[in-house]
């Protein structure tokens, strides 16, 4: 119920008392009076009328001129009888009024009831004592005088109360309408409207109020403004690749599932992936700057040559070594022509000057009939192909036999049934004493024909399209218990979303750790924080499961889905480790450092130590040490090397 409802009912009750209170005591006080009024009447009439009749009674003829006296009196109509009784208490003279009909209601007679006394008097001549007179006035009149009375009182209280009311109703509505309009004011905040309060009330106190609700108002509005800025700004980031500039492979994602709707009408197209040969020797033997730079010229160069594309090309960073270029409504000849520019202007970027091929292309027709893993296998398949090939590009359509998901079936299953893959390390180190926290695992497979690695940016597309993923997290979780129980290290294992949704590999998992329990104090468990998102209850009831068998447990890419946070809460890690897209020269960068230092604050109130990842140089580390993250891991410390017992 409102305040002004309230206020208004309590003092309505209150008035209504008052007022029938005050109703009361006035009928009772006019009645007394009335009553009283009566008694006079009577009594006075009983002495003068006495006085009248008494030298008659004694005369002959006298009884006839008293009666005459008597009628003469009580034909007036004040009287309800009037009576004259000898010294033996005979009747000498008796006029009674008979019931008559009155505009007084019966009700109010009866709850007023008004009742005049009988006065009497002694009739004598000074000497002898000849009767007694009786008189009661009529209580007809009385009524009537008292019911026009009570009616007149009514109405002035009636109307007193009417007036007292309305002006009770403003008085209520003066002191309520700040408050409403600061209560309007709040809901208005809540809505993102941010008006300010023109209203100024009658007190002092009350216009504190509103001044200080219009202070909030444009406090909160400036916040908003700036914190809406700053959410555009990282959901631009989510779907951006942080070292191009590029639309990442989120945003690739979400770009293929519109073009292949049904709810969008889009011409044929070309889907070309372009594939850095050499990244990973780069990252391995020069390190991940140079890397980085080598990532960053072949972007330039993607980047010019589309430009000079007559038609808009869509430009997206899928993978540490793959871009993909979407061209529509070209022809095939028209899209060759593109590929060969493309392959002139990549030939100038040989990073090993050994005169091999910088880039290979493989290229797709696509088209909405296509679901999008056909059109990624074919892409795939013509990759593939184009390592063999002189001109370093090769169409899907041009393929006599396309890589489909049964060859890469194939090459999977022989991993898994060799049951083995480098296992390498890199340490998370703890600042605070200089030595590693623990150790985070990654696997490195063998092609079975070739003996060389099969670079993850394949082998992780394959498997998540085969459902694959959970059996090669099978053989990593495997490995790593192999090794771990020859050594004191403290390892971490990474564990795909894919894997944390099955709830084959979830239980497995458990009964593993179950037969291997002398070594969960040891292990770290690296959960992706967009698990919390798409995979939230599961991700839930996993973590708490492996913390209580005594595993610790981490939320990697911190930051990158702030919808995240709730499960964070829920699950109580023991670390988060903050995307690298965020760590990555942020002692440049204010609005990554302002924003790592608000996630600093969360998983510091949730009582969660922080990790930062891809620390590559003494500027970032020292950064992050200034905002008081005490974990680092990335090439700046050590890159991952082989995991040797």
């Amino acid at each position: 119920m409102k305040l002004s409802t309230q206020l208004s009912t309590s003092l309505l009750v209150f008035l209504i008392f008052v007022f029938a209170g005050s109703f009361v005591i006035n009928v009772k006080l006019t009645r007394e009076y009335v009553n009283e009024q009566l008694a006079t009447h009577a009594q006075d009439t009983a002495t003068s009328l006495g006085l009248s009749i008494t030298p008659y009674l004694a005369e002959p003829n006298g009884m006839a001129i008293a009666e005459t006296m008597v009628n003469a009196i009580f034909d007036r109509g004040f009287y309800q009888y009037i009576t004259v009784t000898d010294m033996k208490g005979n009747m000498l003279i008796e006029r009674r009024n008979p019931n008559t009909v009155s505009t007084v209601p019966k009700w109010f007679t009866e709850i007023v009831n008004v009742n005049p006394p009988s006065e009497k008097t002694e009739l004598n001549d000074g000497w002898t004592l000849a009767g007694e007179l009786m008189v009661q006035s009529h209580p007809g009149l009385a009524n009537e005088t008292l019911w026009e009375s009570v009616k007149q009182s009514a109405f002035m209280f009636f109307a007193a109360f009417v007036l007292a009311y309305i002006v009770l109703i403003f008085i209520i509505s003066a002191i309520t309408k700040p408050l409403s309009t600061v209560v309007a004011k709040i809901n208005d905040i809540q809505n993102q409207k941010f008006s300010q309060i023109n209203y100024t009330p009658f007190t002092k106190e009350l216009s504190f109020i509103t001044t200080a609700v219009n202070k909030l108002s444009l406090s909160v509005e400036a916040m908003f403004k700036e914190l809406t800025q700053k959410v555009e700004h990282f959901k631009a980031q989510a779907y951006e690749d942080s070292l191009t500039g590029f639309s990442n492979r989120s945003a690739f994602t979400r770009h293929m599932n519109a073009l292949l709707s049904s709810t969008v009408n889009s011409d044929e197209g070309y889907i070309i992936i372009a594939r850095l040969a050499h990244l990973n020797t780069i990252n391995t033997t020069l390190g991940a700057q140079e890397g980085d730079v080598y990532v960053s010229e072949v972007a330039a160069a993607l980047r010019k040559t589309t430009n000079d594309f007559p038609e808009k090309s869509f430009l997206f960073r899928v993978s540490g070594a793959d871009f993909v270029i979407i061209t529509e409504a070209i022809s095939q000849d028209e899209c060759e022509r593109r590929l060969q520019l493309l392959s002139d202007t990549f030939s100038k970027a040989t990073p090993l000057k050994d005169g091999s091929k910088a880039v290979w292309m493989g290229v797709t027709k696509f088209n909405d009939e296509q679901s999008f893993s056909q059109i990624m296998e074919n892409a795939d398949s013509a990759l593939m192909a184009a390592t063999k090939q002189e001109s370093g590009w090769q169409f899907a359509s041009k393929l006599t036999f396309i890589h489909s998901n049964t060859a890469w079936r194939e090459r999977l299953n022989n991993v898994l049934e060799l049951k083995y893959a480098d296992i390498l390390i890199q340490p998370i180190m703890n600042l605070q004493d200089n030595s590693p926290s623990y150790f985070e695992a990654f696997a490195r497979f063998k092609d079975k024909d070739t003996g060389s690695i099969i670079p993850m940016s394949q082998l992780i597309p394959a498997s998540e399209r085969l459902n694959l993923i959970p059996e090669v997290d099978k053989l990593v979780v495997s490995l790593v218990l192999q090794k771990l129980s020859g050594t004191p290290r403290n390892i971490a294992i990474n564990i795909a979303n894919a894997s944390l949704a099955n709830q084959n590999f979830r239980d497995w998992l458990v009964d593993t750790l179950g037969q291997h329990s002398e070594l969960c104090e040891r292990l770290v468990f690296e959960i992706e924080d967009s698990a919390l998102i798409h995979h939230k209850a599961q991700a839930i009831s996993f973590a708490k499961a492996l913390i209580g068998m005594k595993c610790r447990v981490t939320i990697e890419h911190f930051g990158d889905n702030l919808a995240s946070l709730a499960g964070l809460r829920a699950i109580q890690p023991h670390f988060v480790k903050i995307s690298g897209k965020l760590t990555k020269g942020i002692h440049t960068d204010n609005d990554n450092l302002l924003f790592v230092s608000s996630l600093l604050s969360v998983a510091r109130s949730l009582h969660i130590s922080v990790i930062a990842e891809l620390v590559e140089n003494e500027a970032e580390s020292v950064a992050l040490s200034a905002a008081d993250v005490q974990f680092q891991q990335g090439y700046y410390f050590a890159k991952p090397t082989l995991w040797r017992i």
